[in-house]
């Protein structure tokens, strides 16, 4: 499965093509379309651990229409790559994938250089 996670349309549908079908019933899945998310979908995780298999699976059928009992079918290589895309989904909602793409890398090219950048709007002071 080749996907590209750097610059993701979130408005955009994303389809994953599977290296091992899946099948329910009559029906094969080869492929996975991950519609743009929606919070009724975040609502269907509703009292599940965000990093549980529980709640990704619960959002991946909502987002790909396809049945929890059938996305149980899964390879492990699959997975992982559905997990990366689900896990930038959590992020939109909390508004993350925002605060990632906006912050500005060292300029002098250290690594370490943004660890020691204190974090923006952190609403915080120091009692100091």
């Amino acid at each position: 499965m080749k996907k590209t996670f750097d610059k993701i349309d979130p408005f955009a549908p994303e389809t994953f093509v599977l290296r091992a079908p899946i099948r329910k019933g009559e029906a094969e899945y080869r492929e996975l379309t991950l519609r743009p998310p929606l919070l009724k979908d975040i609502l269907r995780t509703d009292g599940r651990d965000p990093e549980s298999v529980g709640y990704a699976l619960a959002l991946l059928s909502s987002l790909s229409g396809v049945p929890e009992s059938a996305l149980g079918q899964i390879v492990p290589e699959d997975w992982a790559d559905l997990r990366v895309s689900l896990a930038r989904t959590n992020m939109r909602f909390l508004g993350a994938v925002n605060l990632l793409d906006e912050r500005e890398g060292p300029e002098d090219g250290d690594p370490t250089a943004a660890a020691n950048t204190p974090p923006r709007n952190s609403g915080t002071t120091s009692g100091a």
